[in-house]
């Protein structure tokens, strides 16, 4: 594969299409999340939308921890071992960490359920919050579940398959149910299990029509060396994926803490905006991520150093738009969400600088990650996590929104300098 950038419109197509397939699927995911909360905000009120959001954010927590970080280990298992004609080693992989979300998630969603009460009255303070906890703790085991069987396509090379089955179904479902007639609390979380069982299921088919892929087939590298255990990749990959998930809400939640609600409310929409050129870096790393595993499996460096160069290439030409929108129209971008929001355009600026680095230096923290680096990936989130929390208590009690927006902006940065300067030292022919 050529880094070079094609030369007619149908070249850019052809070698870009597929990365453009998978950030249509997470379009589709912008859409139906974006139609869910608003129309479930309306249909719920004020009251009843706060249980609804706080039990969005729980299972997206524990579904998170109940994957353990086999999702991101059964991308680059399955990849790797098909590379060499490993196909039983790919289908044990699979099965493996099938069982183990399964469990995990069900113990989880039973402790959930179980402590639900306690939870609302001496976490929460407030009991009326115990039923919805309740309901919530049917969704955790099948969005669990969800996300990991959209991996698991994307270690088959089904990248926009996996993407839609991860992101773009579940919030569809639940969309339309919401349209179809269902408007009371109870009966949208218990659509949103219905929904995330739904997306499960079709994952499952399309592995499913995979299954001649799971044998073993003849192969130059049939003697390559084994992978390690999918435990032992996953186990540091579960501290970065809870982490990821926690980190972008340390700045919000400090900022609610010494800020007005006005400041909170719009710098999380300037976060939310500033996200997309993440969410472009997330989609065509995700459809790289099992090409990586294999380039590095067959041990074909100039392979993998080329796909590493297109893909940094395709961030920067996906995200170009997007930043010099941000740079140059803030205050135009937050008006068009509503009345009030601009007085987060300096903040959304500050922002697009720490998206802007990471968009020059996209993916390498899956790169790391499909070429078993995922105990070095750890310590660079650990990193991470302590310079957040240290630029959030010494920046954002004296400077509020702006600096909740610096120390967001170092952290977005410093993962993707750090995951950089890691595969430079650790494997510089891949870079």
């Amino acid at each position: 594969m050529s880094a070079a950038l094609p030369r007619s419109l149908p070249g850019l197509v052809a070698t870009y299409g597929v990365y453009l397939a998978a950030m249509m699927a997470r379009g589709l995911e912008l859409v139906g999340k974006l139609g869910l909360y608003m129309v479930g905000a309306r249909i719920l009120g004020v009251h009843d939308s706060g249980y609804f959001f706080l039990c969005l954010t729980w299972v997206g927590v524990f579904a998170t921890v109940s994957r353990g970080g086999f999702e991101r280990a059964v991308v680059r298992h399955v990849a790797a071992e098909l590379a060499v004609g490993k196909g039983r080693a790919a289908r044990h992989a699979f099965l493996t960490g099938t069982m183990a979300v399964l469990a995990f998630g069900l113990t989880v969603s039973l402790a959930t359920g179980a402590l639900s009460g306690p939870i609302a009255t001496y976490l929460f303070r407030d009991p009326e919050a115990a039923r919805p906890l309740f309901l919530a703790a049917f969704v955790i085991l099948p969005q669990a579940m969800c996300y990991f069987v959209g991996n698991a396509l994307m270690g088959l090379h089904k990248g926009a398959w996996g993407q839609l089955v991860q992101n773009g179904l579940w919030p569809c479902f639940t969309l339309a149910a919401l349209l179809a007639g269902v408007h009371s609390l109870n009966g949208i979380l218990i659509a949103l299990a219905a929904a995330n069982a739904a997306a499960t299921l079709v994952g499952l088919v399309l592995v499913w029509r995979e299954r001649h892929r799971f044998v073993d087939t003849p192969s130059d590298m049939a003697e390559a060396e084994h992978l390690p255990p999918l435990w032992r990749t996953a186990m540091p990959l579960a501290v970065v994926e809870t982490v990821q998930i926690l980190l972008p809400s340390l700045p919000v939640l400090l900022l609610a803490t010494f800020g007005l609600p006005a400041q909170v409310g719009a710098f999380s929409v300037a976060c939310r905006i500033s996200m997309l050129t993440w969410v472009v870096s997330a989609s065509i790393g995700s459809v790289a991520a099992p090409s990586f595993a294999a380039r590095h499996r067959q041990g074909q460096w100039d392979a993998l150093r080329q796909l590493n160069r297109k893909v940094r290439l395709a961030v920067g030409l996906f995200s170009a738009p997007l930043l010099l929108a941000m740079f140059f129209f803030p205050a135009t971008i937050l008006h068009l969400v509503g009345p009030g929001f601009e007085i987060a355009a300096t903040a959304l600026i500050v922002l697009a600088v720490g998206q802007l680095v990471y968009a020059l230096l996209p993916c390498q923290e899956i790169v790391l990650a499909m070429a078993g680096h995922g105990g070095i990936l750890r310590w660079l989130t650990v990193a991470q996590t302590a310079v957040c929390l240290l630029l959030c208590v010494l920046l954002i009690p004296p400077f509020g929104m702006i600096g909740a927006a610096i120390a967001t902006a170092v952290f977005a940065s410093q993962l993707a300098i750090g995951s950089a300067l890691a595969v430079v030292r650790i494997m510089p022919r891949a870079f």
